[in-house]
């Protein structure tokens, strides 16, 4: 179907993302949205709101949800934050909204959608209820706009510092979020903080040297964007196009579902469909020192499995 022969209605299309078939992306529908995004977008923010708020939780909600987070995020639609941001916090709902998608898109997200309110993101940061590697995502946007001047690096400098004091020292993830703000955003001043927290958390994966190696990167580079680009860290632009990458939305992966193979024996599980389609499975080759030194926490996990580093082994080894 042409995009100009698309003809539907807004509840049409939020039920068209949310009733899409397994495997299957909702094209029509997402396409509609974004061309009638002054219809669309408006009712898009009431349904986060009111799930946001515990109101509207029916089923295919969760699945409607996914493909809005994307399309909201494309469009920078500044009213979604306050509700994405609480949906964020609740760790049984972002789960079921994204699943492992948390580690792929989120940051994104939250980025492109930020209506200048740090307190918010910065809420999810803290809250220790929430999902760790939600809470590393909101620290990447956090540390995103700080770069991009909307948060003061004297701000940036003493949030950083207050969470160093306060925080509790098992939150792992967040740790990496603060230890990756201190190198990406250039924070020299820091390095001593950062070092202690690699020394305690996360030897199995970089040393102090490593850490040093990025700061340095990011010093050497005028417009101190390297290791965002390096961490895959920025607006999220391109809903239909970045989602079709995905295995999760490939005929391959239509054709694993309609066969049943390519399951877990126990689990039924077909694997992480929520990645790039096309990513290699990295497997160790002969033994070597610290063979995980080269693989970035966004890069796919070593072990093969599909998903992210962070979201794999990283996280098994870090726990």
């Amino acid at each position: 179907m042409s995009e100009e022969q698309i003809i539907m209605t807004v509840d049409e299309a939020i039920r068209d993302l949310a009733e899409a078939p397994d495997g299957v992306l909702p094209v029509d529908a997402m396409t509609w949205a974004l061309q009638h995004w002054d219809e669309a977008g408006p009712r898009f923010v009431e349904l986060l709101e009111r799930c946001a708020d515990g109101r509207v939780w029916s089923e295919g909600t969760e699945d409607a949800l996914f493909f809005i987070f994307h399309l909201v995020a494309e469009m920078q639609e500044k009213r979604a934050f306050p509700a994405l941001c609480r949906l964020a916090r609740d760790s049984e709902a972002i789960e079921l909204i994204l699943g492992d998608a948390i580690t792929e898109t989120l940051n994104q997200i939250l980025i492109s959608t930020f209506d200048g309110n740090a307190a918010l993101l910065k809420a999810v940061i803290e809250d220790a209820a929430a999902d760790e590697f939600v809470r590393e995502a909101a620290f990447d946007a956090l540390a995103w706009h700080c770069r991009m001047g909307a948060i003061s690096d004297d701000e940036m400098r003493a949030y950083l510092l207050h969470l160093h004091e306060h925080m509790q020292p098992d939150e792992t993830m967040v740790w990496l979020g603060w230890v990756n703000a201190v190198s990406s955003l250039g924070y020299e001043d820091l390095a001593d903080k950062a070092e202690r927290l690699v020394d305690e958390f996360f030897l199995h994966i970089m040393g102090v040297g490593d850490f040093h190696d990025d700061l340095r990167q990011t010093l050497a580079d005028p417009d101190r964007m390297v290791r965002f680009t390096a961490n895959h860290i920025g607006p999220f632009v391109d809903a239909i196009g970045t989602l079709s990458t995905w295995h999760g939305f490939s005929e391959e992966y239509r054709e694993q579902l309609a066969r049943g193979e390519g399951a877990d024996d126990e689990t039924g599980d077909l694997g992480n469909p929520l990645v790039p389609h096309g990513w290699p499975s990295i497997a160790f080759g002969e033994p070597a020192i610290n063979p995980t030194r080269d693989v970035g926490r966004n890069d796919p996990c070593p072990c093969g499995s599909g998903k992210k580093y962070k979201k794999c082994c990283l996280g098994t080894d870090a726990a």
